[in-house]
């Protein structure tokens, strides 16, 4: 698991990385740097609610290519709408979350490892 690059190819329509985030990196289960504040996002989801915030991209190179649902990510905590974990994508290895605290965490289960957690509080959530 990672934080994709630009140089990662990407599915995100309209928004690169950069827009997204600045400077996000993993360390051990710390997620650090800032997501930009996004506005009316469409390719991101239908619901215009969920259409402008803060959002952060994981990418799972082992993903790729696997079973749908091998790699299963959920958020949690204060904000958060949905209430179940979703599927990576098995074509591109790719996931984003929109992010509305920084008390979020976010849960990671992939088939044959252990469970990981991986913790936001490092992140700076920019507003418009």
């Amino acid at each position: 698991m990672a934080i994709p690059s630009n140089e990662t190819s990407l599915n995100l329509g309209e928004k690169t990385i950069q827009d997204l985030c600045e400077n996000v990196s993993l360390d051990g289960d710390n997620v650090t740097g800032a997501l930009n504040h996004i506005e009316g996002w469409k390719e991101f989801s239908s619901k215009s609610d969920e259409q402008t915030g803060n959002y952060l991209p994981l990418y799972f190179e082992e993903a790729k290519g696997q079973a749908k649902g091998t790699v299963k990510c959920e958020i949690k905590g204060t904000g958060v709408k949905l209430k179940k974990p979703v599927a990576v994508d098995e074509k591109d290895g790719l996931i984003v979350f929109q992010v509305h605290n920084k008390d979020n965490t976010i849960e990671i289960t992939s088939e044959g490892k252990e469970t990981k957690t991986l913790n936001l509080t490092g992140l700076e959530l920019k507003e418009s």
